[in-house]
């Protein structure tokens, strides 16, 4: 049986997740990486992703689109600060899409008058709500 630890994922309007895990999946700059129990401490920027949450050996995941942030582990204790952060189901696909397809033609336009970084970084939100909202039917247990 795979060892537990403490994981809270916050946000803007309060806490979205609160429990024991065996595994997280967490998006930074230069990519995914996991997170089981006894971590080496560590204190990260996340960037804008897919952020996985397993509860139990075995068990289904539970999947968000998490909007960019920091995380601390240490202890055995995992904190992970995002802007912004949805379950599969709390998605509107239309929605995103439309953002993305908005993000993607500001990006294409190249004029001095768009902000590039603000442009790139709602195309990769978009595409986080995109990515998650696929995993709807297999979205683990109930919502916290």
């Amino acid at each position: 049986m795979a060892a537990k630890y403490h994981f809270r994922l916050i946000t803007r309007e309060g806490v979205k997740y609160d429990g024991q895990v065996v595994y997280a999946r967490l998006h930074a700059p230069d990519g995914y990486f996991g997170v089981m129990a006894d971590h080496a401490p560590l204190i990260a920027a996340l960037s804008p992703g897919e952020m996985v949450i397993t509860e139990r050996e075995g068990g289904a995941p539970l999947y968000y689109a998490a909007a960019s942030g920091v995380v601390e582990i240490r202890d055995n204790e995992v904190v992970a600060l995002v802007e912004s952060a949805e379950r599969a189901d709390e998605i509107n696909v239309l929605r995103a899409s439309e953002a993305a397809a908005r993000a993607r033609e500001r990006l294409a336009a190249r004029e001095g008058a768009i902000d590039h970084d603000r442009a790139l970084a709602a195309l990769q939100r978009a595409l986080a709500r995109l990515q998650v909202a696929g995993h709807r039917a297999g979205q683990g247990s109930a919502p916290r």
